[in-house]
């Protein structure tokens, strides 16, 4: 008989103890203040207001340059970097300007092999005068002539071929048709920007594969986010984005919406491209940026920005109840401006005063509890 007495009050404390665990989960975050704290906290009590507020979809990214900005500089000979500069990551170059010059024997080589076509076309182009005129006179053979030209297109073609290698290396052509052959080829930038990475040691041995020199350019600046695909529909060409990286604010506008959500991630880029020159300016290419897009307006509840305790995304508002207790109602943010916020509440509202200044100061009285 004892035995089944102990059993069924053995199941009645469990029953309990999990009813009591139950009842502190649910519960509510309430705590009670007296007259002094709520002074202390500056608290100022109001009510929450509908309002036409923008909305707006937050994301992250990059700010970066097109690739009309991005120059790897290589050359299409093979040779060995004779002179080189303090080419360091960070240091600005201009348009032209000279990176390293490279010796190279087949630079060399082909610059005699183009004045030997020249000298060699004087003769042909003579030759064919005057198979021309026997021709004419009926006196030479046709076939000589015919040979004579073919010979000459031959070498024009050669020539032409080896002028235009010459001038993509850079050679001066001008100095060249005078027989004087440079024994090096100058690499220079072909862009305005600043030095990304360089590959450059005197006495190195480079071949048209090898980049030599990385540049980033700093004209076309723009944002590139990331957004997720449910967040596609809203977002169109032209509307507003406000953004900031490292404290710095600014604003772009979307230029390109991504046609193609990327099946790991369902994540789809933006580009942006800045308002302003000036903010443009006070961005770093790659530096990481919060941003949020406006993509139209929304009636909704709005309470005042001191009214609100920011967590993550999202926050926390406060409700003095009948009773005097305060209690914390977790909420959504779906818009800003400079004086409100707009929320959308996750669970019901009770009767009572809205916080609408001092929430931050709750919001660390709650932490402590």
């Amino acid at each position: 008989m004892n035995k089944y007495i102990i059993i069924i009050i053995a199941l009645l404390v469990t029953s309990c103890g999990k009813k009591e665990s139950t009842e502190v989960e649910q519960a509510p975050a309430v705590i009670q203040l007296s007259a002094d704290q709520k002074q202390r906290a500056g608290i100022v009590f109001g009510k929450l207001e509908e309002r036409e507020m923008s909305e707006r979809i937050s994301c992250t990214g990059l700010v970066d340059v097109p690739p009309i900005s991005q120059a790897s500089v290589s050359v299409p000979i093979s040779g060995y970097v004779k002179n080189t500069f303090e080419l360091l990551p960070g240091k600005q170059v201009s348009k032209g300007q000279l990176l390293a010059t490279l010796t190279s024997l087949d630079f060399i080589q082909m610059q005699q092999e183009y004045l030997q076509a020249q000298s060699q076309m004087n003769l042909l182009v003579s030759e064919r005068s005057r198979q021309q005129v026997l021709q004419s006179e009926e006196v030479g053979s046709k076939k000589k002539f015919q040979q004579s030209e073919a010979d000459l297109g031959n070498l024009q073609a050669l020539s032409k071929s080896l002028a235009l290698k010459l001038e993509i290396l850079g050679c001066d052509m001008k100095s060249l048709a005078q027989g004087n052959i440079s024994s090096t080829l100058a690499v220079k930038s072909p862009i305005d920007g600043y030095i990304d990475e360089q590959f450059l040691a005197i006495g190195k041995f480079v071949s048209p594969t090898d980049v030599l020199v990385k540049i980033v350019g700093v004209a076309h600046k723009h944002i590139e986010l990331k957004v997720f695909e449910r967040d596609l529909a809203k977002i169109k060409v032209g509307q507003v984005i406000d953004f900031s990286g490292s404290g710095t604010m600014a604003q772009a506008k979307v230029f390109l919406v991504g046609k193609q959500v990327d099946l790991t991630t369902r994540l789809t880029p933006i580009h942006g491209h800045f308002v302003s020159d000036a903010a443009e300016a006070n961005f770093t290419i790659g530096q990481f940026v919060n941003a949020e897009i406006q993509v139209g307006t929304q009636r909704m509840l709005t309470i005042p920005q001191a009214g609100l305790a920011r967590v993550g995304k999202g926050g926390f508002i406060y409700v003095e109840t009948a009773n005097g207790a305060m209690k914390q109602i977790p909420v959504e943010v779906r818009g800003a401006m400079q004086a409100y916020v707009g929320i959308i509440p996750k669970q019901p509202l009770p009767a009572g005063q809205v916080v609408i200044q001092g929430a931050s100061a709750l919001e660390a009285i709650f932490a402590k509890d």
